[in-house]
This record gives C-alpha cells, structure tokens and sequence, in this order.
C-alpha cells in the first residue's frame, strides 16, 4: 500500500494472530482499482505538501478557529479510515472532502488577517526511513532561524551545511558520484552500512 508523507494516510495494523501482528493492505490497492486510489492518494498528498510549504507545518490547523480544527481532524481520520478499506470510491470521496478541509484552512487564514510562512523556508517532511518521517526546514543561512516557529520541525539546516554533507557522502562513496553523473535523474533510496550485503542506493530509470 503507498504511503501519503504529507496526507498523513497509513495503514493500521491487523491482528492475524495472538503473537503476530501483521498489516493487509485492502484488495483496491493491488487489483485494477490502484491507479484509482493512488491518484487520490497522491491528490491529497500535493495539496497537503503544497499548503504546508506556502504556511508552515501544522499552521494552518493551529491558527483555525476550533471547530474547523476539529472538523479538519475528523476529515483527516475519515481520508485514512477509507484508504484501509476496500472501496475506492468511498476513498476518493473522502479525498475530496480532506482536500475541502485544506482549502477551507488556508481561506480561514486568510480571512482572519494571517500571512504566509516566510518564502526563503523550504518546509518539508522527511521519508519514513529518515528522521522518523518528521518534518524540518531549510534556510540559506543562520540569520533565517528567527523565521520559523519554534517546535515546528525537527531538524533546521541551513543551504551550505546540506552542500558540506553532499561532499562527505560523496567523498565516502564514489559509487554515488558514478551513479548520478552517469544518469541524472537517479535518486537515492536507502543508505546501509557498508558490511550489509544488500544495498540498494538508487532507484534509475534507464532510458533504454
């Protein structure tokens, strides 16, 4: 089953048995229905990444006026209720209304006089396999700390740190540079120790 970073939406765990705990996915999303689901699931995500990007992670739900908050709770719980169940069009119908919820915020916002984030912060949120999928910031340099919230985001990096990691990594794995000088769009999807066997740095899309 995919996972929406900025959705939200996840799968719950099912019992199989008393010592063993394991999750199913619904039928939807491995039969003729996942492109279906995964365009709602990916809608939902854009919305989300985009909205969280143009005013903060999580602002827009703190600055709402507590009913909306509320009701932008429940859409968010009835968007991952249906994504576990096997109904594709229940799951896009509550993909529209969690999309509703969002635009509903930023017009709240609007509305009582709030502004945007800051633009020089590039909000985001991390993949599962990395910072424990929470979100961080990232800033061109140290004078933009004052810009975000405090508590909002888990780690803040400035433009230069992030450019010292990429020539520690590199100069520690040759291998990466081979890989993306050789195919560009190349990206890296896991890093391992270098004693595991399997080791799976890049996702390539060859163009032949």
């Amino acid at each position: 089953m995919a996972k929406g970073r900025y959705s939200g939406a996840k799968g719950r765990t099912k019992h199989k048995s008393d010592d063993e705990n394991k999750w199913f996915a619904p039928n939807m999303w491995g039969d003729h229905r996942y492109p279906i689901v995964k365009a709602a699931l990916d809608s939902v995500d854009e919305v989300a990444r985009t909205l969280e990007q143009r005013w903060g992670i999580g602002r827009l739900q703190r600055i709402a006026p507590p009913d909306l908050a509320v009701k932008f709770a429940q859409a968010t719980e009835n968007f991952n209720e249906a994504c576990n169940q096997d109904d594709h069009n229940y799951m896009v119908q509550k993909a529209k209304n969690l999309i509703a919820g969002w635009k509903a915020l930023e017009r709240s916002a609007e509305k009582n006089g709030f502004s945007p984030a800051d633009p020089k912060v590039l909000y985001l949120r991390a993949p599962d396999d990395a910072l424990d999928g929470k979100p961080f910031a990232i800033i061109e340099n140290t004078g933009d700390y004052k810009r975000i919230e405090p508590d909002t985001v888990k780690r803040i990096y400035t433009m230069d740190e992030i450019c010292r990691f990429i020539q520690f990594w590199e100069e520690k794995n040759s291998m990466a540079n081979t890989v993306k000088d050789t195919f560009p769009g190349s990206h890296i999807t896991s890093i391992k120790p270098n004693n595991e066997k399997k080791e799976e740095f890049f996702d390539d899309e060859i163009p032949f």
